[in-house]
């Protein structure tokens, strides 16, 4: 099993790394039940499958013949957002890619979220142990000196404003440590790699696909290249949504294109509960996330070109810029003029 782990024993959970690496690890771990159904059943045990190797350029191909007549007056940018705008409803996504949505600026739940998966990286990434409290601390003070927006949302904000979302973080934290086996133990067996951005420039650069996976783990196999051996995870803290499943093949795909192998599996784990959504990841699955870029593509052009939109309201019209001339969510609100 090239690249795999191999769990054996209770309650010491014994680890052995085998594979194309120059080492051979064994790590003794006491694991919860959680933690263990989540090495067992999330990030697996057993074999990883094969994929051929041509098949990122493939894919790449697939795109581009499909999209290389189009008229992209601009370079079009296309990520899980996007993507999911475009199923919603067009004129949504229409004013995102036309760039009308105000600028950018943190609520208490973007803030929560952003400092969260920074903690999370914290978690991961630290060379000593830390306790949640000290975590929280650790990505709010990192967060205020590398991001303008989060610093002027945190500086805003009075010291029990501030508490608060730092509880809510090691709240977050606490059951991100009850889920996953000590990934910062585990780094040689599962090399754990947080917000990882990945993109893909397609047609020189005329189209480009982006996204930032929560947490990635796994390490190539360095003697069978074709072998997927990395799980792309979403963390969520809320509950589950039809896109998600999107979402994930989306980042299937992605890391298919820029490392020239796809996940074995791509999940969206729900912190509050350690339950999952996850898919094995199989060629389908990218061909299928390929054709919803493609028909995001047509779509972007022939709107951009003067067609008009199709107009589908929903929940998702709260965020929308155009909702208050938008002559649909006028008539599902009831709205006379």
């Amino acid at each position: 099993m090239p690249g795999g782990v191999v769990a054996e024993g209770s309650p010491t959970t014994r680890l052995r790394h085998v594979g194309p690496y120059p080492y051979h690890a064994h790590v003794d771990l006491h694991l919860t039940e959680p933690q263990r159904r989540t090495l067992d059943e999330l990030i697996g045990t057993g074999p990883r499958p094969e994929f051929p190797l041509d098949l990122s350029r493939r894919l790449r191909g697939r795109i581009e013949d499909a999209v290389r007549e189009l008229d992209l007056r601009d370079q079009l940018w296309l990520g899980k957002e996007k993507l999911n705008d475009h199923a919603r409803c067009e004129g949504k996504f229409l004013s995102q890619v036309l760039g009308e949505s105000p600028p950018f600026e943190h609520s208490p739940r973007s803030a929560a979220g952003i400092l969260l998966h920074k903690a999370i990286e914290v978690e991961v990434g630290s060379r000593e142990p830390l306790d949640p409290h000290a975590i929280a601390a650790r990505a709010a003070e990192r967060l205020t000196e590398r991001e303008e927006r989060f610093s002027e949302y945190w500086r805003d904000l009075d010291r029990a404003q501030q508490d608060e979302h730092l509880m809510e973080v090691v709240r977050g934290v606490t059951l991100f440590q009850a889920t996953f086996p000590p990934l910062r133990e585990m780094r040689h067996e599962l090399a754990p790699v947080c917000e990882l951005g990945v993109k893909a420039e397609l047609l020189e650069g005329a189209l480009v696909l982006s996204g930032r996976i929560d947490l990635v783990l796994g390490a190539p196999d360095r003697l069978e290249p074709g072998r997927a051996t990395r799980l792309a995870i979403d963390l969520k803290t809320g509950g589950a949504y039809p896109e998600y499943p999107e979402d994930m093949r989306f980042y299937a795909l992605l890391l298919t294109l820029r490392f020239g192998v796809p996940p074995y599996r791509a999940a969206s784990l729900f912190l509050d509960s350690g339950e999952w959504q996850a898919e094995d990841v199989v060629e389908d699955t990218l061909q299928h996330a390929a054709d919803r870029v493609i028909d995001a593509a047509r779509a972007a052009a022939s709107l951009t070109g003067g067609r008009d939109p199709s107009l589908r309201p929903g929940p998702y019209c709260a965020w929308c810029p155009r909702a208050e001339r938008c002559p649909a969510f006028a008539a599902a609100a009831g709205v006379t003029g």
